[in-house]
């Protein structure tokens, strides 16, 4: 048998009585159904990224470059932002 060590948490009533039901449904202690869920939490492989939007990235080095700005640009917008700040 494993060697197990106690942990007390603090977790709220709702979810309690969730993992509670879950427990019954498999037939596990509510111990075995925490540390199995644990457990798994600690070894899932991370979800692949979702492009939701249909966007590509792109990894021409030319075309990030272009899509940069230029310090005076930068300096334009600073400007912009603190004239507008200014006003409220």
């Amino acid at each position: 048998m494993t060697d197990t060590v106690s942990l007390t948490i603090k977790i709220d009533p709702n979810l309690k009585e969730a993992l509670k039901t879950l427990a019954l449904e498999n037939q596990l202690s509510l111990s075995q159904e925490v540390s199995q869920r644990l457990q798994a939490s600690l070894t899932t492989q991370p979800h692949p990224v979702v492009d939701n939007q249909h966007t590509q990235e792109t990894e021409d080095q030319e075309e990030d470059e272009a899509l940069q700005l230029t310090s005076s640009e930068l300096k334009q917008i600073r400007t912009l932002l603190k004239k507008s700040k200014k006003k409220k």
